[in-house]
């Protein structure tokens, strides 16, 4: 009773449709997973779509982004930032709880990110190329820096694009002129030739951030990124908690995660019918069921949520009986 050919079926009754003439079964489908995948996660934050992401660092690999990582969801692979719909503490390293911050402020007063300045390299009136080495090593991806004023007075800035885990090149900011060159972030070396010449005395400055790798113990979650501090030194597994985005209704057999929620997902897309169809008098008229139906989604979670007090940092001091069974839990 389940099934998206039953949502299909209950749509057609609700909107008054019941010929595929005046609405297809393709439409409904869109309507539904519409309903499915991004009304219905925002509206209800539900206990039973609560989960874990996991990820594994890379060596000399300070920032993960969402966007960009993938998350198996049993039948593809998308977008991190697609798969969950929010990330949240508490977060853990290799096992260990590690702070998580959302707070650029907080996040990098504690772990700042100071670079070393280099500008003993001269413009010798020629493009380049213009090389340093940094002194300390290794240096952190996105944060090496090169500027210089070029022989049309414009001034020149780069900043590191990495192409893998060790190397890089540059992207210049503010300015269309071609520069080439390369970064080793391992080895600290970086190059750089600019699309005009550097007249002779004009200061040629690099700047990056080095740092000394470790095991992370901080996460920093801005802008759908995620840095890690310190920079990992090897592979860990890092687990935070999730909010996960449920997988479309594709094939008539298929069944929403819980079945208990299928009426629930027909009268979310009938609304979305009749908003559509410009038929307030219809939306107005299933609103009492909707919210009835979304009131029975909403009990399981209530209940479940219910169990057990939240936690606090005195939770495990109080004593058996009534507390935490002797630290066991």
């Amino acid at each position: 009773m389940s099934t998206l050919a039953n949502i299909r079926t209950k749509v057609r009754r609700l909107t008054g449709r019941p010929s595929p003439q005046q609405i297809t079964d393709d439409q409904i489908d869109e309507y539904v997973n519409t309903f499915y995948l991004y009304d219905m996660p925002e509206t209800l934050r539900l206990f039973s779509e609560e989960t874990v992401y996991e990820f594994m660092t890379e060596a000399n690999v300070a920032q993960y982004d969402m966007r960009v990582q993938t998350y198996w969801t049993g039948v593809e692979n998308i977008p991190a930032v697609d798969a969950f719909i929010t990330i949240q503490p508490p977060v853990f390293i290799a096992g260990y709880q590690s702070f998580w911050s959302q707070d650029r402020e907080q996040f990098y007063r504690t772990y700042p990110a100071l670079a070393q300045i280099v500008n003993e390299v001269e413009g010798d009136g020629t493009p380049g190329p213009y090389s340093i080495t940094f002194a300390n090593t290794p240096v952190l991806q996105y944060n090496v820096t090169v500027g210089a004023i070029d022989d049309t007075d414009v001034a020149i800035n780069c900043i590191d694009v990495p192409t893998d885990r060790t190397d890089g090149t540059w992207a210049q900011i503010n300015t269309n002129n071609a520069v080439t060159g390369s970064i080793d972030y391992i080895s600290g070396t970086a190059s750089v030739t600019f699309a005009n010449n550097i007249p002779t005395g004009n200061k040629v400055t690099f700047t990056a951030v080095p740092y000394q790798p470790s095991r992370p113990q901080a996460l920093l979650y801005y802008n759908n990124i995620i840095t890690l501090r310190p920079v990992p030194d090897k592979s860990y597994l890092v687990r935070v908690n999730a909010y996960k985005r449920p997988t479309a209704l594709v094939d008539s057999a298929d069944h929403p995660e819980l079945r208990q929620w299928w009426q629930y997902l027909a009268f979310g897309a009938s609304l979305k019918i009749f908003e559509d169809s410009g038929d307030p008098e219809g939306y107005a008229t299933i609103m009492v069921g909707f919210k009835q139906q979304e009131r029975m989604v909403l009990r399981r979670t209530i209940k479940e949520r219910t169990n057990q007090r939240t936690a606090t940092i005195f939770t495990e001091m109080t004593a058996f009986p009534y507390g935490n069974n002797q630290n066991n839990f």
